[in-house]
């Protein structure tokens, strides 16, 4: 079981919307503490959560996801819940063209794309690793931005820099907006630190575990799923920020195919 805040740093889903969820009978707690009130949530209500917010960010309102959340599995309800959204949101201004996209990537792909991974949950140690390091909070649609900051030092330093790098989100809960977000390259050797850029240490991590997945970056909820399972089933702890690893990055590759990622969270046995 997992805690709000853990759990909303899992899912990439505000504390405050999960309690807004649960007023609205959409997604209930786990387990509620009687004595302390603590709200506990497990990695079994992953994939109700993602129909959710899929169905959310596709501008269905609560009660709409409430009725539609039944039916599911219902090809035929679901094509016509889509067609009827669709409709909607072709009268609406150009604003609104990024809903489209989610209903038509969403049109009988939904559960094949739920399950595009090929990689299984590891537990490794990781050794002590110098890096040049950036952070900053900002929104989480910026972090491209943030990476194009990080590389123009590099290359204006001409920094010797090794291949792949790092995001780490800090913070008890995820945030969409205000979001402290350190990204960081492995560097040869510590230089001098400067304009925010920092060279530093990042420590050993004696247990982590990880999970690789490729392709977009769409795919990082259906890798956390998989990585907390993994951690619930198997009697684990998260005692750190969970960090990506992007091992094949648009800086490395030509297409979105090739990209590969690994998610790594520090455990201990609970």
């Amino acid at each position: 079981m997992f805690k709000i805040g853990e759990f909303s740093k899992l899912v990439r889903v505000s504390a405050r919307m999960l309690r807004y969820y649960e007023k609205c009978g959409l997604l209930e707690p786990a387990e509620v503490d009687h004595f302390t009130g603590y709200r506990m949530y497990s990695a079994t209500q992953i994939p109700l959560l993602m129909r959710i917010t899929t169905l959310r960010d596709m501008g269905f309102g609560v009660d709409e996801i409430a009725e539609l959340l039944p039916q599911f599995q219902d090809a035929a309800a679901m094509r016509q819940a889509l067609k009827r959204k669709q409709d909607e949101i072709h009268e609406i201004v150009a604003i609104e063209q990024g809903k489209l996209d989610k209903i038509a990537a969403l049109s009988g792909t939904l559960e094949k794309e739920r399950f595009n991974m090929v990689y299984e949950v590891e537990l490794k140690a990781f050794e002590a690793e110098h890096v040049l390091s950036l952070r900053e909070t900002i929104p989480a649609e910026e972090e491209e931005a943030l990476w194009e900051k990080l590389w123009a030092f590099i290359e204006a330093n001409k920094v010797p820099h090794q291949g792949g790098g790092y995001s780490t989100y800090h913070g008890d809960e995820y945030e969409e907006e205000d979001v402290d977000t350190e990204i960081a390259v492995p560097v040869a050797a510590l230089g001098e630190s400067k304009d925010g850029f920092e060279y530093k240490t990042l420590p050993a991590i004696p247990a982590a575990a990880t999970v690789r997945f490729s392709g977009s970056y769409e795919n990082f909820g259906t890798a956390m799923e998989k990585l907390a399972l993994w951690i619930e089933e198997n009697g684990y702890e998260i005692v750190g920020p969970v960090r990506g690893h992007a091992i094949a990055s648009p800086t490395d590759v030509a297409s979105v195919e090739e990209y590969m990622t690994e998610l790594q969270a520090p455990v201990r046995k609970a």
